[in-house]
């Protein structure tokens, strides 16, 4: 986090006005035969809410990354979002997603999922994102690997997430 910091431009930016950017992530614990995802939603100048979701049974690193996507899509529609920008820092997802029309990958059909939900969105993208700009998506994946159920935050900030967002929000005064 301190790289953010003293490296402006490698940390987490905020959206345009009017729109809503959700970052999202996967964990893997092999051990305990299950992936976890989780995921931060922000405007450009508030918190708008935090879930993460552990994935029994998935252990595929592409799978789960590409289901804490969905998740952050299924969080958008509920939440009535209409101008949304999604980030992972799994490249794969995000060129999968681009190509999804001609895909066969093992995901194809998590996207046409993806797709059918962002349908009722009024401006919808996914983009790569610096591992190091998703730090609050990854604590809230890794969170998610101690937990059996689905965990959201809305009108409140969980304690774990408080640090990781203001060294964002700190980050982000030096960038101009």
């Amino acid at each position: 986090r301190s790289h953010a910091i003293l490296l402006p431009g490698h940390g987490w930016r905020p959206p345009d006005m009017e729109f809503v950017k959700i970052n999202t992530d996967a964990a893997i614990r092999r051990e305990d035969g299950k992936g976890d995802g989780g995921g931060v939603a922000r405007s450009a100048s508030s918190f708008q809410g935090a879930w993460n979701k552990p994935y029994p049974g998935v252990t595929d690193p592409l799978i789960a990354e590409t289901m804490a996507v969905r998740d952050g899509v299924i969080f958008a529609k509920l939440r009535g979002f209409s101008k949304v920008v999604l980030e992972t820092d799994c490249l794969e997802v995000v060129n999968l997603w681009a190509a999804r029309h001609y895909s066969r990958s093992i995901v194809a059909p998590i996207l046409v999922e993806i797709g059918e939900l962002a349908s009722t969105v009024t401006s919808f993208v996914i983009q790569h994102v610096s591992r190091s700009a998703n730090g609050p998506a990854h604590i809230c994946a890794t969170h998610a690997c101690m937990i059996d159920v689905t965990e959201s935050w809305l009108d409140n900030t969980p304690s774990f997430l408080i640090s990781s967002l203001l060294a964002d929000c700190s980050a982000n005064a030096f960038v101009k």
